[in-house]
C-alpha cells in the first residue's frame, strides 16, 4: 500500500467518523514502542506507511478523547495487515468501528485477502497470518470468525474443514469454527 492508497483508506474511514487527524490537535499520532504518543503531521504518517519502513502503531479518532489503535505491519512486500484494537470502546463505538472497517473491506474487496474478527484478542499475529495467508489452522485459539473473499475459498481447503461457511452475498463469506 503506497502513500496515496493509504490516504484513500484513511479518507474512507474518516467518512465513517474514524479519522487519523486528532480533532483538537490537528495532527496524527503514532505510538512508540512503549506506547508514548508521538505527534506528527498526517502527511508524514501516510508517507511512512507508504514507505513500508516497518511496523507502525497509530491512533484513529472517534472523538478528541476516544481513540482506536491501529497496527500496520508488513508480512510480504505487497501485503499489509491492519489491526484495529477495539478494547476500551463502548458497544456502540465498537459497532461504529466494525461497520467502518466492513465498508472499507467492501470498497477494497479486490485487494483484500480476509477480515479477522477476534474480539478477545486470543490469537497471535503469526497464527492469524498462517490462517489467512497460507490456509493453515492454528493449533491453539482461533479468531471468532474470518471473512474471506468468496472467490478465494477454494484456495484454503484446510481452513474450511469442519467450519461453518456462510456466503454473505457481497463477495465475502464468513467462516466460523465450532
Amino acid at each position: 500500500m503506497d502513500q496515496s492508497e493509504f490516504r484513500s483508506v484513511t479518507n474512507h474511514l474518516a467518512q465513517s467518523g474514524l479519522t487519523l487527524t486528532h480533532p483538537m490537535l490537528g495532527c496524527g499520532i503514532l505510538l512508540d514502542v512503549v506506547g508514548k504518543q508521538v505527534k506528527l503531521p498526517v502527511g508524514r504518517i501516510l508517507e511512512l506507511v507508504g514507505l513500508s519502513v516497518g511496523p507502525l502503531c497509530m491512533q484513529f479518532w472517534l472523538s478528541a478523547d476516544t481513540d482506536v489503535v491501529c497496527d500496520v505491519r508488513y508480512v510480504a512486500p505487497d501485503t499489509q495487515v491492519l489491526t484495529f484494537i477495539l478494547g476500551g470502546l463502548t458497544e456502540n463505538e465498537r459497532e461504529q468501528v466494525s461497520d467502518a472497517v466492513q465498508r472499507l473491506i467492501q470498497r477494497e474487496l479486490d485487494r483484500t485477502v480476509a477480515l479477522l474478527v477476534d474480539p478477545g484478542g486470543e490469537t497471535a499475529d503469526e497464527h492469524d497470518d498462517a490462517l489467512v495467508l497460507y490456509g493453515r489452522l492454528p493449533k491453539g485459539p482461533r479468531p471468532d470468525r474470518v471473512q474471506f473473499r468468496t472467490d478465494r475459498l477454494s484456495a484454503v481447503p484446510a481452513v474450511l474443514a469442519g467450519a461453518e461457511v456462510t456466503d454473505l452475498g457481497n463477495g465475502l463469506s464468513t467462516v466460523r469454527w465450532p
